[in-house]
């Protein structure tokens, strides 16, 4: 394990038991997962570059001495972005059940950075659980569009309904209008290659979801 404060600069902080708090905690994780979170920072910077750089991240934790992934050294709970324009995405508000459209599609949009890099991302729309964070971990990588994920068909059908309105039951399910929405969100959004089996496409189909949803834009 390595012990950090910062992921790649940006500062961390922890406000489950006090919000606001801006004091540096020392959090833990393999020095693979930190890697791999440098990455994913990197990403979140660049696809929501209009938003000027990301402030700080608050998190309710890496390591968690428990059993999983988290007991592992290999996932983060995200809580909240802020960013030097201003702009946040909290999941810790649930900001997935906003009542403002472009809440919902900026979480969809931070929510896609962290499927960027990390296989299993367990969000608001997956269970009550993860209401008031977004979960990321390293199990069952390479990333790619899993039919069989409930996770994964949660996020598409998520995303379809904010960006497309599709109106699908978000229940994991994927049938034949899960299907059809799909193929419409890759279409729309010019994707080459089967993001079921290509990390490569799933990875550009990722970036341009973000891309849209930080400009608040339908596609």
């Amino acid at each position: 394990m390595i012990t950090f404060q910062r992921i790649d600069g940006t500062p961390v902080y922890y406000w489950r038991s006090s919000r606001g708090n801006t004091t540096l905690r020392n959090w833990q994780c393999t020095q693979a997962f930190y890697d791999k979170l440098v990455l994913w920072v990197r990403d979140l910077r660049s696809l929501s570059s209009a938003y000027g750089s990301v402030t700080y991240l608050v998190s309710a934790g890496f390591y968690v001495n428990k059993p999983g992934q988290h007991g592992a050294g290999t996932a983060m709970d995200l809580d909240y972005v802020r960013w030097s324009g201003g702009q946040v995405s909290s999941p810790l508000d649930q900001h997935h059940a906003s009542s403002t459209a472009s809440l919902r599609k900026r979480y969809l949009a931070v929510d896609a950075v962290c499927r960027r890099r990390f296989r299993y991302a367990l969000d608001g729309w997956y269970n009550s659980a993860h209401a008031d964070h977004i979960h990321s971990d390293f199990g069952g990588l390479p990333v790619l569009c899993v039919k069989s994920s409930e996770s994964d068909t949660k996020f598409v059908q998520a995303m379809c309904n904010n960006f497309r309105g599709s109106g699908l039951a978000v229940d994991g399910i994927w049938g034949t209008n899960t299907q059809n929405a799909f193929n419409g969100a890759k279409s729309a959004l010019g994707i080459t290659g089967d993001p079921h089996s290509s990390s490569a496409a799933w990875q550009s189909m990722l970036s341009k979801i973000a891309t849209k949803g930080f400009a608040n834009q339908t596609f």
